[in-house]
């Protein structure tokens, strides 16, 4: 590869995480940070549906020749999900970008995929030509119940103590460790942290008038 076609990729990447902090492209409940220019760390809070509560560790490896080619998304423990390599923990993408489009298809569009994955309208389209874990689509489609109760323990493993105070491990070679990590509070932070969101909790939203009729 040449060096003004990985200086174009370094630049894309570059850009692009800064525009993750524009309103709506960083999906709710997904943390990314640059470990490398071409890695990310990154970890999604799943809020609803069969993962519910699960804190997902994943890696955002970014190819060379971006953005010619696309992202992939790596979670960095087991995840039971028809679209993730249950030995790689590599999450297929293409079940929402069958044709890769450059400058169209941008790392937040992956990022939202990777999200929309968990929920039961985008595991309701699924064929079985789009699983890397075949059996976990099967069980989707035959054993729901047993589908609901296997997702289940994906979120509590994840969210166990050995595994959420743990420095998240890396599937990836060569990869620099995760920066984002978690930690038991203190005691006293703790009540710090508690008095802070029931301020929030407390406070009251009060309407301004536009602009417009500052005058009135």
């Amino acid at each position: 590869m040449s060096l003004a076609a990985l200086s174009t990729a370094r630049h894309e990447a570059l850009i692009e995480f800064a525009a993750l902090g524009q309103a709506d492209h960083l999906p709710l409940g997904c943390y990314v940070w640059p470990t490398e220019t071409f890695r990310w760390s990154g970890v999604l809070f799943v809020h609803q549906g069969y993962y519910r509560g699960a804190v997902l560790h994943f890696t955002l490896a970014i190819p060379s020749s971006y953005p010619s080619k696309a992202p992939s998304v790596t979670f960095e423990s087991p995840v039971f999900h028809p679209l993730v390599d249950p030995v790689s923990g590599n999450m297929r993408l293409d079940w929402r970008f069958p044709t890769w489009r450059p400058r169209e298809d941008c790392i937040w569009n992956v990022l939202h995929a990777m999200k929309a994955a968990f929920k039961r309208k985008a595991l309701d389209q699924l064929r079985e030509a789009m699983c890397a874990n075949v059996e976990a689509y099967h069980t989707y489609r035959e054993q729901t119940a047993l589908f609901a109760h296997l997702a289940s323990q994906t979120a509590n493993l994840s969210t166990s103590s050995s595994t959420l105070y743990a420095s998240p491990p890396s599937r990836l070679e060569d990869t620099q460790p995760s920066p984002i990590r978690f930690r038991r509070l203190e005691e006293e932070e703790e009540k710090v942290l508690k008095a802070e969101v029931q301020k929030l909790g407390d406070a009251k939203v009060v309407k301004v008038k536009p602009a417009a009729d500052l005058s009135a």
